[in-house]
Order: structure tokens, then sequence, then C-alpha cells
């Protein structure tokens, strides 16, 4: 006890023995002299009036020979100062404002005591009228040296001096006070950057102060670019082919504005922070997004941009903000970016991107609307070049949401002739709202064990597709359906009768599949999904059937690396750890996203990832679109059973799919190949290009459709592969896969396929 008395006993005094005092904030001391100059007003009017007692009594006495008449504006003036010392501001600010009251009170005293005679004004002072003796003092001095009407025009500009300057307002906002509070309430909303598409983004060449730039920055910004509301939509939109589209009132408008906070302070803690640690920057641009704000800054000659990008943390600390993400450099600039959050965001809403005039020019009617950037601008992306999409992120961050705003920008531009979705919702709550619309093939599939027949009907059609192309002398969907519009007609000759008649073809729509969780549909089939995702992924593009796979859970279990390979269009939303990062993208940076629908954006054409804030669906509105396009229907839709029934197609160990269980018609030596090796008892490339006659090539392939179908199994290095089958036994190897095979069989052939 006694050494913490003695230790608190030496804080308490300094080293002149003096004891030290506890300060008082600058922000406490002036409210206690607003409080006070309000409860001085108080009391003048209750003395005005006689309501404040003997106090009262003397204190009108001294306000009438001090002021006079004015004593009646006195309170007034007391109030008003006193609510201004509320408002926070610089020292400089709060002396402007005192000696600005006062001096226009002065002067106000002055022009009421200038009217009486000259030889008169002390005696009318001492009666308590005119303007007391203030009044006097100011009203003598220029009634002798200017007259009366000089005079009075001397301490009219005063007055009027002093009130700007107390105010701190323009002369035109006395005059029109309407006109300029409006004024003032649109360059405030510049400043912060709460609405419009472009945001500030203004490059600095000329370097005075730091402050300086910053300002000028602020002031010269790009006129704010806002959708016109009701903007009338072409008739192209509003009408295909004798079906209506959606109408846009059924979305709802951006309401709230983003908050970037103090973007001044902020540009120069971030300088000032990288200068302690011997960087040098110069501030290069301010862009304001909807939930985060990029510095960007242009490094001296000589800096290493891995010093940067380590400080991460320590940017975080001085700005008290995180996560914020150093984008070092910026593509096609020369610049290092800084992201900092949003003091309060705002959410992106479709209707403002589909009343764009980024979306009425779009090229083609697979467009989706993905977000806006840091920078203000509407991100668009057509489905058709991406041509498969990839979607991963921890679970609450977005990623349904934005399967939502895909499909919805989907259905906002085409008719059920046009485009088909097949929806696969294992969690059964996401994508089953679509359901009863015309735009699907099937319901949406919520049975993991209907998943992989559904997929192998797709590759079915994609097959079906290339032979229609073929025939057609076709290169793509597009050139197709170009045909069918000329007027082709398919010749088609009876059999019986030997006569032609032509057939007309109808245009292909394009199909896009939605799978919101592959995690879950991994656990359970894992071979054949996967084995349909990549045969989809490598070849649909041509015939227009498109890929959207999305999951929780971004392990290279579920995301392999022969999925990857064949979808380089990704959408990485915040992850837990830069490793998840890096299993999405190749690369880190989601792990420092902000939740709620920011997303990286990687696309094969960009070689680093873009920064969105993702279009906010609520269910709300999901429903709206849903009902409005289900009421133009007459009757309910049949759907497709076909789609999710037991497909004749199976996958072998590589993934090779084949038609009719078989395979053996791959290649006429298949069937010898298969007695060679089971005579043999073992298989090697080696072995039938002895026996058979043949090259490395064939002989290789031969053992690939030999495995493929369970005849053999995977290679061991260099030893010979093992035959699985005995002699006799073929038709074990030449059965399908599926789910109707019996138990025995499938574990036998799970059994060489891992």
């Amino acid at each position: 006890m006694g050494r913490r008395k003695k230790k608190k006993d030496k804080e308490n005094w300094n080293g002149n023995g003096r004891r030290r005092r506890s300060k008082i904030s600058m922000d406490t001391k002036r409210s206690i002299i607003a409080v006070l100059l309000i409860a001085l007003a108080i009391l003048s009017v209750f003395s005005l009036f006689g309501g404040a007692g003997a106090f009262g009594t003397y204190l009108n006495k001294i306000l009438a020979l001090a002021f006079g008449a004015g004593r009646f504006l006195l309170p007034l003036l007391l109030a008003i100062v006193g609510f201004m010392y509320f408002r926070r501001g610089t020292e400089s600010y709060y002396v402007f404002v005192t000696a600005g009251f006062i001096l226009f009170f002065a002067s106000v005293l002055g022009i009421i005591h200038i009217f009486h005679p000259l030889l008169k004004m002390l005696e009318i002072a001492k009666s308590g009228q005119g303007g007391g003796f203030l009044g006097t003092a100011a009203a003598y001095p220029v009634l002798h040296l200017f007259g009366f009407w000089a005079g009075l025009v001397v301490l009219l500009a005063i007055a009027l001096a002093s009130l700007l300057l107390a105010l701190n307002v323009p002369f035109r906002a006395l005059v029109k006070p309407v006109e300029w509070i409006k004024e003032k309430e649109d360059e405030a909303e510049d400043e912060r950057g709460e609405e419009g598409r472009e945001e500030p983004k203004i490059t600095i060449e000329e370097k005075p102060s730091a402050a300086a730039r910053i300002s000028e920055m602020l002031k010269r910004r790009p006129e704010k670019i806002v959708p016109e509301k009701g903007m009338p939509v072409s008739e192209r939109q509003r009408m295909i082919a004798g079906w209506k589209l959606p109408p846009l009132n059924l979305l709802e408008r951006t309401t709230g504005t983003a908050k970037a906070g103090d973007i001044e302070a902020n540009a120069k803690i971030i300088q000032k922070t990288l200068k302690n640690f011997g960087i040098d920057v110069e501030i290069g641009e301010i862009s304001v997004g909807p939930s985060v704000t990029q510095y960007c800054f242009k490094p001296a000659a000589g800096v290493k941009l891995s010093k940067i990008t380590t400080l991460n943390n320590d940017l975080s600390l001085a700005l008290a903000q995180h996560p914020i993400r150093i984008e070092a450099p910026i593509p096609q600039k020369s610049l290092i970016g800084i992201e900092v959050p949003n003091k309060v965001p705002t959410l992106v809403r479709l209707r403002d991107i589909l009343e764009s005039t980024d979306f009425s020019e779009r090229k083609s009617n697979l467009t989706v609307a993905l977000g806006q950037d840091v920078a203000g601008n509407y991100i668009l992306s057509d489905v058709s070049t991406m041509p498969h999409l990839m979607i991963a992120g921890a679970t609450g961050t977005g990623k349904s949401i934005c399967i939502n705003t895909i499909i919805t920008s989907l259905l906002y531009q085409n008719s059920p002739d046009d485009l088909k979705f097949i929806l696969i919702d294992p969690k059964r709550v996401e994508l089953t709202a679509f359901n009863g619309i015309p735009h699907l093939l099937t319901p949406t599939v919520v049975d993991n064990g209907k998943v992989a027949n559904a997929l192998k009907w797709v590759i079915g059609q994609m097959e079906e597709r290339y032979k229609m192309l073929q025939d057609s002398g076709s290169r793509n969907i597009f050139s197709y359906n170009e045909k069918i519009k000329g007027g082709r007609k398919k010749e088609i000759v009876d059999e019986e009768t030997g006569e032609i008649t032509d057939k007309e073809e109808k245009r292909l729509p394009f199909i896009v599949i939605i799978i919101d969780e592959l995690a879950d549909i991994m656990a359970s089939h894992a071979k054949e999904v996967e084995a349909a995702i990549v045969r989809i992924a490598q070849m649909a593009r041509a015939v227009g059937i498109h890929l959207i796979v999305s999951t929780q859970r971004p392990s290279v279990e579920v995301l392999t690396g022969l999925i990857k390979a064949n979808i380089t269009t990704r959408i990485a939303f915040q992850v837990a750890t830069q490793i998840d990062s890096r299993t999405i993208l190749d690369m880190a940076g989601s792990e420092k996203l902000l939740g709620n629908g920011d997303m990286l954006y990687l696309s094969a054409r960009s070689p680093k990832p873009k920064r969105i804030q993702g279009v906010f669906v609520s269910e709300s509105e999901v429903r709206r679109v849903v009902k409005s396009i289900r009421s133009q229907l007459k009757e309910e839709v049949e759907y497709d059973e076909g789609v999710t029934a037991p497909q004749k197609l199976s996958f072998g160990a590589k993934g090779l799919a084949f038609f009719g269980g078989g395979g053996e018609g791959e290649d006429e030596l298949y069937e010898e190949a298969e007695e060679t090796i089971m005579r043999a008892g073992k298989a090697s490339a080696s072995l039938l290009q002895r026996r058979l006659r043949v090259g490395y090539a064939r002989a290789a392939r031969l053992l690939d459709i030999l495995e493929a179908n369970g005849v053999i199994g995977p290679a061991d290095g260099s030893k010979p592969r093992e035959v699985l089958i005995e002699s006799g036994r073929r038709d074990i190897g030449q059965s399908e896969v599926g789910y109707e095979d019996e138990p025995k069989d499938q574990k036998t052939r799970e059994r060489w396929q891992m």
C-alpha cells in the first residue's frame, strides 16, 4: 500500500515541486461558455419584463444605460453566439464569431444613436434611451468626422461587414437565402461524393502544398451523371417476339448515399504515415465508390512497391479503419491505390443499372449487371464471353444475391424462347423462388441424385447441337440462329415414298446452368459431377450453353484443378484466409474485402482482379419479377421431365464420356486389344504395340478406353497396368456407371477410379 501511495503522489507532482493541474479540454470550455451565454440571454429577457426580481431590476438599469433601446436586441445575439459555440471549429472561428457580433451590435447601437443631435447624445444615453453609452461611443466620432449621411453609410457598411464575418457567409446568402442554401446542399453532396455514377477522379499535375492539392482536387470534379428517373425503355427491351418483359418499376432505386468521411484528412494521414517509413508519395487521384474510397498516390523514383504493400496494418492503425487493401500498381496507371472503407456505404440497386446508358447501349442480351467499381462506374459483363463463371466466398457475403442478380438481369432481356435455365439448389431455399416461370427447363433441382442426370442431359444436348451446327455449316449458335432467321429449312426424305419435304427449324435458345452450392454436390457425387462440369466447360460455349457454379467452401476438393482450368472467369467474395483467396483467384486479396457484396472480379481479359460492390436484389423484388412473368401465362408451364431422368451416359476415370454404355466402337482394334491384355494378364502400351503392330499414340488411346470401361486399372509408374476383369466377364467392364448400378459393381469401379 505504501508503494502505491508514493507512486500516486509522484504522478500528482511535477519536477518543480508543484502539484499538477488536470487540463480541461477545449470542447468542455466552449460548452461552458455557450451555456453561460444562453443563460445570460434568458436572464436578460426576464429582466426586461420584470420577471427576475431585484436582480432583474438592477440588470435592466445597467443594460438601459449601456445599450439603451438596443438592450431588446441583446438576448437574441447572446443566444445566437451561444449556440454557435456548440458547433465544433477552429480557435480562429470562435474569435471571428465573437468579434463579428460585438462589432455588429456596436454599429447597430451607433445607427440608433446617430439620429439624435450631437450635443444631446450624452444626455439621451444617461436617460437610457437611444443606443446608450455604447451607441454614443460609436455614433459621436462618426457623426463628428463624416456628418449625418456619410456617417450613416459608414455605420451601415460596418454592420453588414461584421454580420458577414460573424456568420461566415457571402453577401448573396443574405439577399437570396433560399437559393444559397440549395447551392450549399449541392456542394456538400459533391464534396462527399454521395450520389451519381461518376465520382471524383481528378489527376493533380502541379505540386504546391498538400492541402492545396487536395482542396483543388475536390473542387475540380466532374459533373455527376445520374440516371434519369423514368427513362423510357426501347421497344426492343419492352417486347421481344410477343413476350412482354418485366417493367422496371418492380425494382427499387438507390436511396442511401455513401459517406467517405474526411477525404482531405485521410489523404494527409496516408501521406504522413508513408513518409514516416521513408516513402515519399505524391497525391494522384481520389475515387469515391459505394463501399470504399480509393486514394491513389505516385511514389517517388526508386521506391520499391513491396515496401508499400507491407504497410497494410500500419495504415489501418493510422486511419483507424480495417480492413485496408493496397493495389500496387493500379492496372494501366503508374499509381498505387489504397482502398479505405467508407464511413457509411451505400447499396447498388439493379434498377439504376438497367436505366443507365451503359446498359441501354449493350451489344448482347446476355449482359448481366455486376455492380459498381471504386470509381462509381457501372460494371457489366456478357455471359457469352465469360463463357462460364465461378463464384466463391464465405457464408453470408453475397453469393446467392449475386446469383439472383444475374438471373434477374437476364430475365429483363430475354423471352422464354431465347433463354432457358437449369437451376440447381441443394439448399432448397435460394433458387426455388423462380419455380413456375417458363424460362426454366425443369423445376429447380434440389435432389443431389438428379444433379448428375441433369448435367448428363446437358452434355447430350451439347452433342446434338454440335451435329446441328455441322449440318448447317455454322461455327457457333449466333451464326446458326441468323441462318434460321433468314429462312433456312431442313430437307427431310420420307423413307417409304422417297419424297423430300422442307421442315422449318427453330432457333436454339441459350441455356444457362446455375449451381448454387457445388460443395454439397461434390461431397456425394464428386466423380460424375466433376467430369460433367469439365466437359461442359470445355465445349459448350460455341453451342450457347453456359455454366455458373457457386460454393461457400473454396477448397481444392471442391474447386479442383480441372474445374479451375476450364472456368477462368471468377468472382471472389470475402473469405476467411489468404489460402481460400488463392484457391479461388490464384492470388491473395479477397480476405481483405468487407463482405455485404464486396467482391473481386477476375476475367480472362484482365490480369488483375477488379474490386466491385455487387448489386443488391431483395427477395421482395425477385418475387415481384417472378409474379409479373407468371401473370403472362395462360396455363401452367409444362416442364421436360427427361432433363432429370437417368441418362445413358457414363464417365470413366479420366472424365471421358461415352453414350450407350459401350465405347468399343471408338477403335476397331478394341476387342482384339482387350483379348490380348486378358491373355497376358497385364496391360501396357509396349505390349499392344508389339502384339497389334500399332504406334504408341494408338496403343495409348486403346489403354485409355480400356481404363474408362473398367477393364484395366490406372497407370502405376513404369509398372504394367492391372487387369481388373477376368476373361469371359467383359460385360462388367462395359456396364454403365449410374445411380441404378448395384452396390457391389459401384464399389468395384470406385476402387480403381480412386
